[in-house]
């Protein structure tokens, strides 16, 4: 949107807002959608997102910082690359040391494109699928999709678990290897990984957050991860964000962290155009458009 609507009288006529941003967050700050929904009922103005143009790249990330993080490739990469030598067994890890993602659970808490697409690689390579949602019920797939990605009928779950559920969420955090958090930024979502919850991870287990940052409390994450609570972490967001220079988080061999750039794929506005192009034919055919934002849920 331009940055100066702000107002309802600037635009009196709009109807229909088609983001190019996966997420609503930002946009949902500004006075104009507090405008739309004084009236109550259907808003006046319909918002939507570009939830799907991730769907690509974001799940390869999840898959390769798992991997990385299993095999120990930093262990192995910076005595290479900054040391220029050839590390030994017992650096790395041990003579046998590679975890594989075959028969591992893989849990992810928000299954929306990214996750559901995250489940169909991880699924690939043999890993148990569950997953956790605000309802803790399976849901097919409505928004955006590309053909032959995600999981449209929700099937790949052996069982759903809920976020607004405290004993659920602790099953879930408790059966879970490999814990993906795709869930949008939102006052319920802010730090739910803290160190209560946390605490129901294996000490075994990894997390990737390519969701947003503040999902994670950062000093319980660190606490976890120096007292082998946490066996390591992938971060693409973080809290704060950027991460200033020096902080804890840097320089771990078992925390990969990467600058938010794991949606920058060179397919991005391509991915963007087949949205707007697909929800301007449905508003001309009445029919419901796809990745309708809820001011009230904040996504």
């Amino acid at each position: 949107m331009p940055a100066n609507l702000q107002r309802r009288a600037q635009a009196p006529r709009l109807k229909f807002v088609q983001l190019h941003s996966a997420g609503a967050d930002a946009d949902l700050g500004r006075p104009i959608w507090d405008e739309v929904q004084q009236g109550g009922g259907e808003p006046e103005v319909v918002m939507a997102t570009a939830a799907g143009v991730h769907i690509g790249c974001i799940p390869q990330y999840f898959i390769m910082t798992t991997l990385a993080l299993y095999h120990k490739l930093q262990e192995q990469i910076i005595p290479t690359q900054t040391e220029k030598r050839w590390p030994s067994d017992q650096e790395v890890g041990g003579r046998m040391f590679i975890k594989e993602l075959r028969g591992k659970t893989v849990g992810i808490l928000g299954y929306g494109q990214i996750g559901r697409e995250s489940a169909r690689l991880a699924h690939a390579f043999g890993a148990k699928i569950i997953a956790a949602n605000s309802s803790g019920q399976r849901k097919p797939q409505e928004e955006f999709r590309l053909p032959g990605t995600g999981d449209p009928d929700g099937s790949l779950p052996s069982a759903w678990y809920s976020t607004s559920d405290p004993t659920s969420l602790a099953t879930f955090l408790s059966l879970t290897d490999v814990l993906l958090l795709a869930l949008p930024s939102t006052p319920s979502t802010k730090h739910i990984l803290d160190a209560s919850t946390l605490a129901h991870l294996k000490p075994s287990s990894i997390l990737v957050n390519i969701g947003r940052g503040p999902l994670v409390h950062t000093p319980s994450l660190l606490a976890a991860l120096d007292q082998g609570k946490l066996a390591g972490a992938a971060l693409d967001v973080t809290d704060p964000e950027p991460l200033p220079d020096g902080h804890a988080l840097y320089g771990r061999r078992n925390v990969i962290v990467t600058p938010h750039l794991s949606g920058r794929t060179e397919g991005y506005w391509d991915y963007a155009m087949d949205i707007l192009e697909e929800n301007v034919a449905r508003w001309r055919e009445g029919r419901e458009l796809v990745n309708v934002v809820d001011p009230k849920k904040g996504y």
